[in-house]
């Protein structure tokens, strides 16, 4: 591989929140919040040392460089042929995704999401004074399904005015299939429902999964719907904040805009995020995402494997993106109350438990796998003398 990513910082001491250790602890692996521990590809460095070395930090216009990488990204990566005007970005997904909620829904309106879901979202929702209401994915044989039936029982009772989609999804690692999606969109467009699609885990993609834009699926999609994207989940970019929001229907954008500018959000470009967002989805970190995903895989097979033995009490639902797998311990004879103190006082690793994603996660723990492959060793080691039949 061209890229080394078996070598990272030492986490444990550069304030990162995954890794905090506990008072009087300094063994403790993080295996939480989502992010990558690798040093990022080459060109992000570049491009920052550019707009470092000019020393001035004025108010920056987006460069016409910029619109032309985010058009060839969707026309390379999907077969999505776009227009500059689509786009506009904010310095986090959850903050315009908020805004959009000013945009689409009254307060005390309903937003529909499948469950389980992000607790982030869903406090977004709630506290703007939304009604929050879910569609349950089922989990069946080990993978979740979209249940088409209930989400259009769900949108008609409720009378929902948006639907939150996270695709792929957080927690599950689903990607939705075309057929899927069309349901979501014709459900959607016959009663009168905005989509905002949330597409922050679709740059890491596994084995003959496809992510789709919602812009992608149809006609009727680009008509209704918002998508969202980050480039920090799959380029770990957290620290550079920049999310891009993309509207293709110019009624729905005019919405959108009265929400957006009072932000100032055109003025507040942050000069390092343009650049390096520029670099990225220009293709220069192509190659580096590459064999990232290579790396991400054989770590998840590991976790796979560990996971499927006989003598070990849990099972994983396999991700078809992003680097986090989902695992069901409801059958494991643990508290399930207590999953992620269990972890930490047993294993010392400091994950998510299933719970913080609402009731449907309850019984299930959250495992950030984008570590080195020596720290995931010691980690499934750690968990095996929790989880030993």
């Amino acid at each position: 591989m061209s890229y080394n990513f078996d070598t990272t910082l030492d986490h444990r001491y550069d304030n990162s929140y995954r890794w905090v250790q506990p008072e009087g602890r300094d063994d403790f692996i993080g295996m939480g919040t989502a992010d990558l521990d690798y040093e990022c590809a080459p060109c992000i460095k570049e491009a920052c040392r550019r707009v470092m070395e000019e020393n001035t930090y004025n108010y920056r216009m987006r460069p016409d460089e910029y619109y032309d990488a985010i058009c060839r990204f969707y026309k390379a990566n999907y077969g999505l042929e776009t227009d500059r005007s689509w786009f506009t970005h904010v310095p986090g997904t959850i903050v315009g995704i908020r805004i959009a909620l000013s945009a689409f829904a009254n307060k005390g309106d309903a937003v529909l999401m499948h469950s389980p879901a992000f607790g982030p979202l869903k406090a977004t929702i709630e506290l703007a004074g939304y009604r929050y209401v879910t569609n349950p994915l089922v989990y069946k044989d080990g993978r979740y399904e979209y249940d088409a039936e209930d989400f259009e029982r769900k949108v008609r009772e409720n009378n929902v005015k948006v639907f939150l989609l996270v695709n792929p999804h957080n927690p599950t690692g689903r990607a939705f299939t075309q057929a899927e999606l069309e349901s979501m969109v014709d459900i959607c467009a016959a009663n009168g429902v905005t989509i905002i699609s949330d597409e922050v885990h679709s740059l890491v993609v596994f084995d003959g999964a496809r992510h789709i834009p919602i812009l992608a699926v149809s006609e009727t999609a680009r008509r209704i719907s918002m998508q969202v994207i980050s480039l920090s989940k799959g380029f770990n970019v957290m620290s550079i904040p920049h999310a891009l929001y993309g509207i293709a229907d110019p009624d729905l954008r005019e919405k959108w805009m009265q929400e957006y500018l009072p932000y100032d959000f055109h003025y507040a470009s942050n000069s390092y995020a343009i650049a390096v967002v520029t670099a990225l989805l220009s293709g220069q970190a192509d190659g580096w995402m590459a064999e990232l995903t290579q790396y991400l895989k054989r770590n998840l097979d590991e976790c796979l494997a560990f996971f499927s033995r006989d003598d070990i009490a849990g099972t994983a639902v396999v991700p078809e993106a992003s680097f986090l797998v989902w695992v069901d311990l409801r059958d494991s004879g643990l508290d399930l109350d207590r999953l992620g103190a269990i972890f930490r006082e047993e294993a010392g690793i400091d994950l998510n438990d299933g719970a913080d994603f609402g009731p449907d996660g309850r019984g299930f723990v959250h495992i950030n796998f984008a570590v080195t492959n020596a720290v995931l060793k010691e980690a499934l080691s750690r968990m095996e003398r929790v989880l030993k039949r």
